[in-house]
């Protein structure tokens, strides 16, 4: 499970743009702790799924989430912008 963890890690802080990599590489250090494995397995997908353009428009409250992402890690990373306080 750790090379996983590392993977999704190396995954999380080099996307394509820079504001992404702060953004999901701070997400996942700080939540990669509190996830099961299923969860990680769901944050792969997500990782797989979001485009990094469309994560800063979410981010900042200009555009809602598509229903593909995984429930869980959306609300993740809800929590994580709330906690942020980046809205």
């Amino acid at each position: 499970m750790k090379k996983y963890k590392n993977k999704l890690k190396y995954r999380s802080w080099h996307r394509g743009t820079k504001e992404a990599d702060l953004f999901l590489g701070r997400f996942f250090d700080r939540y990669v702790s509190k996830m099961s494995d299923k969860e990680l397995v769901l944050y792969e997908k997500f990782l797989n799924l979001i485009d990094d353009n469309d994560l800063l428009y979410i981010v900042k409250g200009e555009k809602k989430w598509d229903t593909v992402f995984p429930d869980k890690i959306v609300s993740l990373v809800e929590e994580f912008i709330k906690s942020e306080n980046i809205r």
